[in-house]
């Protein structure tokens, strides 16, 4: 079992016991950055080629990689993309999530803290849901098992227009209303 073999809300309530909320506008609070002109016209390029050629290795790799180059500018994080992040076989917490953003300054290999991690899909993001939730948990086990309690862990799934966040933090968030 892999992280892709959790297809549904109720698997994940299940099989990894996390409860789950909905809830609107959960970064209501969150001040906007402010981007590049450099960055903003990459972006506008990079949307249009991605729904253009219209598969979700596009919209990762022109639209989400993007926007992770932008964090790391602006924030200084780390991030792995398509990186195997094996944690747990027994609960099938192994696999590839398409992004892993940590805290450390290390970009050679992923190292805690892991605080996000990023699934892109081509449509109904709503699928992506419980493949990201799982890549959440075993990185809040992760996290655990290198001494970093890490209070929250969010997670993003996309379509590159559509961007639905997620926090996992004793029971798991959706914002249901997307950005």
């Amino acid at each position: 079992m892999s992280y892709s073999d959790f297809k549904t809300l109720e698997q994940i309530n299940d099989e990894l016991g996390i409860v789950i909320k909905d809830e609107n506008r959960l970064y209501t609070q969150t001040e906007p950055v402010k981007l590049s002109q450099l960055f903003v016209e990459i972006m506008k390029m990079a949307f249009d080629l991605a729904i253009k050629i219209d598969t979700e290795m596009a919209r990762q790799s022109f639209i989400v990689d993007n926007v992770l180059i932008e964090l790391k500018r602006q924030v200084g994080i780390s991030f792995f993309v398509g990186n195997t992040f094996n944690v747990d076989s027994s609960k099938g917490l192994t696999g590839n999530p398409d992004a892993i953003i940590s805290h450390s300054d290390n970009q050679l290999y992923v190292t805690s803290p892991v605080v996000v991690l990023v699934e892109a899909k081509k449509s109904d993001i709503g699928s992506g849901y419980a493949l990201c939730i799982a890549e959440m948990e075993a990185a809040r086990i992760f996290n655990e098992k290198k001494g970093n309690d890490i209070p929250i862990i969010y997670g993003v799934v996309t379509d590159g227009a559509i961007w639905r966040f997620i926090s996992l933090h004793f029971k798991l968030t959706i914002d249901i209303i997307p950005i």
